[in-house]
């Protein structure tokens, strides 16, 4: 009886730290993140963001990398300052740079 409660145990860990290990590869995805910059940006970053932003296709990945943490950390930005900052605040390091490489590869 208690190897059957053991077994069962595993195989709900097993099958929870695969739900969480693939829902942190998503997080990282860039292609799957711009998903949500795309409204403003465009689908290959061609337009400038609610006629205030910058044509983010233009930017290198450094560029994008500085400007983002920036917004997250408030010292970069004018106009859009405030709704980047909101609209990025989740993202972590690694979110960045997988947005900003994919961000940099519409120039390719």
């Amino acid at each position: 009886m208690k190897t059957t409660m053991i077994i069962k145990t595993l195989k709900s860990l097993v099958i929870a730290g695969a739900i969480l290990g693939s829902s942190t590869l998503l997080a990282n995805d860039g292609a799957t993140l711009y998903n949500k910059c795309a409204g403003c940006h465009g689908a290959k970053g061609e337009k400038v963001a609610l006629g205030k932003g910058k044509v983010i296709a233009d930017m290198t990945e450094e560029e994008l990398n500085i400007s983002m943490n920036g917004y997250i950390a408030g010292t970069y930005g004018g106009a859009m300052k405030g709704l980047m900052k909101g609209q990025i605040a989740n993202f972590s390091k690694d979110d960045i740079k997988a947005v900003s490489t994919h961000i940099a590869s519409f120039k390719k």
